[in-house]
């Protein structure tokens, strides 16, 4: 009988494991049938538990436990394979993601805030004023990964005008003590190797009350690009560590609170992530090294209590983001000959601290009322520093500028230097948000989903910029810039939605919902001459969508699909001016995507084998021509950045078991269409398709559940730019910058949990 019922758990692993590969559904098995059928999973994405194929929007789910047996440590790893989403990452941090062909910029430097919100939890990590760094969670301890497609104006706000990129922490329980703990060992065709290692546990404190759950990641990132005129290979490896705690305290059977704290850092001493040529991963226009480092926290107190009737939920949280980049910007004004000595170079140092703390008081039915509904208000506010230092090597070192250029830590620079410097600028800003919202949901006969929300708004944004050298004084007839300017938006954000359930396995659904991005004041001085306006207004876009959910087989099938169409308003570009190469933000024209995204999950009959397949289109262009910062004529129709034209990847994963042994298969092909680093258009960038295998196996009886894991991606080498431009400089020549896919890569990885 025991062994009978170890083997029948074992079963269920294997089944849950093989939906979790193939789709964001898992499995579950009756014991009276023994039927194996695809379930919905439970996500908080509308800040409400619901099933996600309850809900009438585009949602793509990633189970973290997958994430972590398949290896991926890193956003871009696995977000791609999401018909409509594309990422461009250069480096930890350094990343760009464009969902359904709304993304307009998709240089990972870009400055413009991102149009992808980056949620941990229900705290938006994006940036209202300027673009810094957007966090990368190891996929280690996490519940999942939520991939909101559409904008989310009404729920998140400004923080996610095309769409929102969601991490969901684990949660302490209270059930028992559990250890995991894990090992992963990279290795990079032409580049260096790494090793990556984490430990969590929760720990129960006192009875069913409190409990505690902690975590840390040590993380190594492999070098990929070469230099060629210093000779030295994988210049770019660095690495970072994350800690996390999260304490749950449930002191009476109606009130949940929870304290969470998660911070991360990133250094490397030549963060170089971009090559010159669409062959190799390599450049030899850098005479410096390019030390960065960068660093996020998050600390957040969650507290809900239930009434008979009614939930009241508060979050308030304090987000932080520092970012220092010393950078070799001498290609920018030439191109450094054979031979050229260091102290030729041009240099741009940049510090970016920023600082943010938000609350929310939300209410929520709860029980037999007439219609379900959510109201609450929320707070945002946000403080921002940015300085930027922009010189040459030798005129620093002849007047006592930054001194050691390798190091990471910025020092005061003498006001002589400032001013006889290219360019020292500091940019001091705010930015407020104070916003009312409701959503209501009404069933009718039991089949007829009707939904309403709305979030009114307002936008305060406030800054200034100082600047002096001979760039700034260039570009403000001889004088020093001095300009400080306030921004005040105000708005409403709705959601509307029907969902009709056709019978208890087909539903049809429709909704329109709108999003926002906060306007703001640029970062470089305003010029007539190169075009620079000294402020920017927010960007705005609705989202039309239908659906249809259906489920086949006795729910052993699944096929859904969705169209859809976006009018986008006066979109955020960032441009660059012609005498400098600074960017700068401006609103131009307007822009439309359509398209469609289908998606099929299949429980063969072939007892373990999973089959998957995910594909889309979108057509994402401008509906207006406009002139940019170059003198590029843009014409109407051209295809946006970030907008690959088509994507489709499909699974097919096995599951068994053999010799007290799990094993599990899984073989993963990508493509993603071609598409632009720029709306010039002046370099062509993905089209290419990727292989992706991988094998673990499972000691299921034994109290520490050993599992070893082997992964392989882009088996077949694809090397392809993933971003990128070209622009001619002053000198007449023409300058390229590629950034390249990763290369193919061999994970092993070792975990233990118990």
């Amino acid at each position: 009988m025991i062994n009978a019922f170890n083997s029948f758990n074992s079963s269920i692993r294997l089944y849950v494991l093989a939906a979790s590969f193939a789709s964001s559904a898992v499995i579950v098995q009756a014991a009276e049938t023994g039927k194996r059928q695809l379930e919905e999973v439970v996500v908080t994405a509308t800040k409400r538990s619901e099933n996600l194929r309850d809900i009438p929007a585009s949602i793509a789910h990633f189970d973290g436990s997958v994430l972590e047996e398949q290896g991926k440590l890193n956003l871009a790893d696995y977000l791609q394979e999401t018909p409509g989403v594309v990422v461009n990452s250069a480096a930890p941090g350094v990343m760009r993601i464009s969902i359904r062909g709304i993304g307009v910029d998709n240089s990972p430097d870009a400055t413009i805030p991102s149009a992808v919100g980056i949620l941990i939890g229900d705290t938006s990590f994006t940036d209202p004023y300027i673009g810094s760094i957007t966090p990368d969670l190891s996929a280690f301890d996490l519940a999942s990964v939520e991939v909101l497609k559409g904008p989310q104006g009404t729920v998140f706000g400004g923080a996610a005008l095309s769409g929102a990129v969601r991490y969901v922490l684990e949660s302490p329980h209270t059930e028992g003590l559990e250890f995991k703990a894990f090992s992963q060992y990279s290795d990079v065709d032409h580049g260096g190797d790494a090793l990556t290692s984490g430990v969590a546990a929760n720990i129960p404190l006192y009875e069913d009350k409190l409990a505690l759950r902690v975590g840390f990641v040590s993380r190594e990132y492999p070098g990929l690009y070469d230099n060629r005129r210093s000779g030295e290979n994988d210049v770019n490896d660095g690495g970072g560590d994350q800690v996390r705690a999260i304490v749950r305290w449930l002191p009476t059977d109606k009130l949940d609170i929870k304290l969470t704290y998660l911070e991360q850092d990133f250094s490397v001493d030549d963060g170089v992530y971009i090559a010159d040529n669409r062959e190799e991963r390599s450049l030899d226009d850098f005479l410096l090294k390019q030390p960065r480092e960068h660093d996020f926290s998050l600390t957040s107190l969650d507290m809900r209590y239930d009434f008979d009737r009614f939930s009241v939920m508060s979050l308030t949280s304090l987000t932080t983001k520092n970012s220092y980049a010393f950078s070799d910007i001498s290609a920018t004004f030439f191109s450094p000959p054979p031979g050229a000595p260091e102290a030729t170079g041009i240099f741009s140092a940049t510090n970016h601290n920023s600082e943010a703390v938000a609350q929310e008081i939300r209410f929520q039915s709860n029980g037999d009322w007439w219609v379900d509904w959510i109201a609450g208000v929320y707070s945002y506010d946000y403080e921002l520093h940015f300085d930027i230092y922009i010189n040459t090597i030798a005129q620093d070192r002849l007047l006592g500028g930054i001194g050691d250029i390798t190091s990471l830590i910025p020092i005061t620079i003498p006001n002589l230097t400032r001013e006889t410097s290219l360019l020292f600028a500091f940019n001091d800003a705010t930015a407020t948000e104070e916003a009312i919202f409701l959503d209501f949901t009404k069933t009718f006969w039991d089949r007829l989903h009707l939904a309403i929300g709305a979030r009114y708004y307002e936008t305060v944004v406030e800054g200034g910029y100082d600047g002096v050298g001979v760039l700034a004084r260039a570009a403000n007839n001889g004088q020093a810039v001095d300009i400080f300017k306030e921004i005040v938006e105000s708005g409403v954000s709705p959601r509307y939605s029907i969902k009709f359930d056709i019978s208890d396995d087909i539903s049809v659904y429709t909704q329109a919902a709108k999003g926002f991005r906060f306007g703001g004041i640029q970062t470089i001085p305003a010029s007539e001459a190169d075009g620079v306006p000294e402020t920017y207004k927010s960007d705005k876009l609705w989202n039309y969508e239908i659906g249809l959910r259906s489920s086949w087989l006795d729910n052993t099938l699944q096929f859904d699909a969705a169209i859809f169409k976006i009018d986008y308003q006066d979109p955020q570009i960032q441009q660059k001016t012609q005498t400098s190469n600074l960017g700068f933000k401006d609103n131009v024209g307007s822009a439309e995507s359509t398209g469609y995204e289908v998606s099929l999950r299949w429980l063969t009959p072939i007892d373990g084998l999973a089959l998957s397949l995910d594909g889309g289109e979108v057509d994402s262009h401008t509906s207006e021509a406009f002139v940019d910062s170059a003198g590029n004529m843009i014409p109407a129709g051209t295809q946006m950045p970030g907008a690959a034209d088509s994507q489709y990847s499909a699974t097919a994963s096995y599951f068994n078991s053999a010799f007290d042994v799990n094993y599990n298969l899984y073989l993963t092909y990508s493509y993603i269409g071609k598409n632009f680093g720029d709306l010039a258009q002046t370099e062509a960038v993905n089209d290419f398709a990727t292989l992706n295998a991988g094998v673990s196996l499972t000691l299921e009886n034994l109290s520490f559940r050993p599992q070893f894991s082997l992964n392989v991606t882009n088996i077949r080498d694809e090397i392809e730019p993933i971003g990128g431009g070209s622009r001619d400089l002053p000198t007449g020549e023409r300058q390229a910058i590629y950034i390249f896919n990763s290369p193919r890569t061999v994970n092993a990885r070792l975990s233990v949990e118990f």
